[in-house]
């Protein structure tokens, strides 16, 4: 299903640590996500997501198919392959998944396989 390269992370990862933070996570009723773990509380809400994401506070919007939304700059295709990967390129770019940032690789799993509909699904 092409899992390998969006999930795939370069760096050490502590699964007994992910383990007990599932375990011992607490949703508040704030939309807000606390865990205990040796000793150290941490504390998940939406300013963190939104700021590890790199997304503005537009408020709650309500999208639909029937506008065109509105962008002030112009679109620069090298620029956006830049920012997707993290890395600098001269000129536009075939892309494949696992050449993406973790917060891209996340983003285009949730768009391409839970937002998007798919053909005989409901």
């Amino acid at each position: 299903m092409g899992w390998v390269g969006i999930l795939t992370l370069d760096d050490k990862v502590y699964s007994s640590l992910v383990k007990d933070f599932y375990r011992k996570m607490v949703f508040s009723p704030g939309t807000e996500i606390t865990c205990f773990l040796k000793n150290k509380r941490i504390k998940i809400t939406r300013n963190l997501i939104r700021s590890l994401l790199h997304l503005e506070d537009g408020g709650i919007c309500l999208y639909t198919t029937k506008t065109i939304p509105h962008i002030e700059e112009e679109y620069d295709p090298v620029a956006a392959c830049c920012r997707v990967t993290g890395k600098h390129f001269d000129a536009p770019a075939h892309l494949s998944t696992n050449q993406l940032t973790l917060t891209c690789r996340v983003l285009h799993n949730i768009i391409a396989h839970i937002i998007v509909p798919r053909k005989g699904t409901s």
